[in-house]
C-alpha cells in the first residue's frame, strides 16, 4: 500500500474526464483503500477497529455524488481528512506489524 495517498490524490488518468467524474473516481479510490484496510484488521482484538472501518467506509459510500459535487474548498478538505485517516491507519498497522509473532 505504499504511495496510496499519491494515488488517492491523484485525480484522473483520463484528461478528458470531467471534474466531477474526477472527483467520482477520487472518492471510489478512497472507499477501496479503506475497504482493503479494513480487510487488513482481521485479529479477534481488531474486530471494533474494522467495524468503524466500514461503517465510515459506507457513509462515504452512500455520499459520493454530494462528495462530488461539492465545492472545491469543501471537496480539498474531505480529501485531505481521508489522506490523513489512511496515513494513521498506515502508521498503526505497521507498529502492529513490528508485534506481531510469525
Amino acid at each position: 500500500m505504499s504511495d496510496i495517498i499519491d494515488d488517492l490524490l491523484r485525480l484522473s488518468e483520463d484528461p478528458n474526464a470531467d471534474p466531477r467524474s474526477r472527483r467520482r473516481q477520487t472518492v471510489e479510490r478512497l472507499v477501496k483503500t479503506l475497504l482493503a484496510m479494513a480487510d487488513a484488521e482481521i485479529g479477534p482484538d481488531e474486530a471494533q477497529h474494522r467495524h468503524s472501518i466500514m461503517h465510515l467506509t459506507t457513509i462515504i459510500r452512500d455520499m459520493t455524488g454530494r462528495i462530488a459535487e461539492a465545492d472545491d474548498t469543501t471537496f480539498a478538505a474531505i480529501v485531505r481528512e481521508a489522506a490523513m485517516l489512511i496515513r494513521s491507519l498506515q502508521r498503526r498497522q505497521a507498529d502492529a506489524a513490528r508485534f506481531t509473532v510469525h
